[in-house]
């Protein structure tokens, strides 16, 4: 392992600390967050574990630093396909939504991770940044939901984003369980119990969408 010098300025901190995320990412594309140690990113980064602590005190700072990477990324795409205009149906908004997450599939992963995993050992600090960071990236797009799904009560938007991935959290980890819960399910009289993520997240965010929208409907 090449240990690499100390970055001393500002800008050569922050193109390290962009490093260190992107390394992970490469590690989380192929393993599962247990899988994923800080000495195997200190490794791959070429630095020492202590050193790496100097950027990420915890395993759980450095998969939330990745995670607004990659939620950063989708809710920008989500916004350049909605300012390009038209308007849509709970279902039609539930397809676009769930297509565009499809091929962010780093993110989809990693969401069912955060409340539980990432939220619970970083500081106060920490974590008013990161939710000051959320609301700032969701500021362009929240605006432009009631457009895009006519009939959308006035505020209204952010539940719609915040339940999106509450769904996607919940809905995940019950289309990808266990080796043994596997194993189980191949009974023929288990298999209704199996989930599909896809169809079942389009489903259930079209049945969220036409509710927020209440009686009158979208």
């Amino acid at each position: 392992m090449v240990t690499l010098a100390r970055a001393r300025s500002d800008s050569a901190k922050e193109a390290r600390r962009a490093d260190i995320v992107h390394q992970t990412l490469t590690l989380w594309q192929t393993h599962r967050y247990e899988d994923v140690t800080l000495q195997a990113v200190a490794e791959r980064v070429g630095l020492t574990k202590p050193a790496l602590y100097g950027y990420f005190p915890t395993k759980e700072t450095l998969f939330l630093a990745l995670y607004e990477l990659l939620i950063g990324a989708w809710l920008n795409d989500l916004t350049r396909h909605l300012r390009l205009g038209g308007t849509h149906t709970p279902a039609s908004l539930a397809a676009l939504v769930a297509t565009l997450l499809a091929e962010h599939g780093d993110l989809m992963r990693l969401i069912p991770h955060l409340a539980g995993l990432l939220e619970r050992n970083i500081s106060e600090e920490r974590a008013r940044a990161h939710k000051t960071w959320l609301m700032e990236q969701l500021d362009p797009l929240v605006p432009l939901l009631p457009g895009a799904l006519p009939g959308l009560p006035p505020g209204a938007g952010l539940p719609l984003l915040t339940y999106t991935q509450a769904l996607v959290a919940g809905l995940y980890p019950m289309s990808d369980p266990a080796p043994a819960v596997q194993a189980a399910l191949k009974d023929p009289e288990l298999v209704p119990l199996c989930i599909e993520f896809g169809p079942a997240f389009q489903n259930a965010l079209t049945a969220l969408y036409a509710g927020l929208c209440g009686p009158s409907g979208c």
